[in-house]
């Protein structure tokens, strides 16, 4: 009964429609877009099996497949599975991080920030692909390796978190420009 009598209520109404228009401004806003293709890329990465390192040794029939969350060490009698928890740990910070960015919209200098921290977790996550496939040896130096199409995507990461902090910066200066004018 009190239910039904708070969702007829005229504020209920007007504080559905605030935030109704605060989610169509958030999302009309083009740095917005980029933020989610770097959830969106991110979540894919750590969720499926994206390949970005294999080595075939050239000795036996052993092969090692880096993918983002797991490395799989393959031979003619096992199959062993490690997780690549640093990697993973990274992705998962970029996501909560650029979350946050998305939901501080209002915030525009915590955006800026935030943004500037993932590009931090971005190069930190290039350099544990780096240490997961070039510096670890698997079959000391006698192994044939190949990078896969899996590295491609920290650097559209990259070029996401650019022109999200660049959509940011825009309107920072478009707001300070409205100030100036008053």
């Amino acid at each position: 009964m009190c239910w039904q009598y708070l969702t007829n209520s005229v504020e209920m109404k007007t504080l559905e429609l605030r935030l109704c228009l605060n989610l169509k401004h958030m999302l009309q806003r083009t740095q917005t877009l980029f933020i989610l293709g770097i959830i969106i890329i991110c979540s894919v990465l750590s969720l499926a099996d994206v390949p970005i390192y294999e080595i075939h040794n050239n000795n036996n029939s052993e092969k090692v497949f880096v993918y983002y969350n797991q490395t799989h060490i393959t031979n003619e009698d096992s199959n062993m599975i490690e997780n690549n928890k640093l990697i993973f740990g990274s992705l998962l910070v970029i996501i909560i991080s650029s979350l946050v960015n998305i939901f501080s919209f209002k915030n525009r200098k915590l955006q800026m920030l935030l943004t500037a921290f993932n590009y931090l977790f971005i190069f930190l996550l290039i350099a544990l692909i780096y240490n997961y496939s070039l510096h670890i040896n698997y079959f000391e130096n006698t192994g044939t390796s190949s990078f896969k199409y899996g590295v491609i995507f920290p650097i559209i990461l990259i070029l996401f978190n650019i022109l999200a902090f660049r959509g940011i910066k825009k309107d920072e200066q478009l707001i300070r420009s409205m100030d100036r004018i008053r």
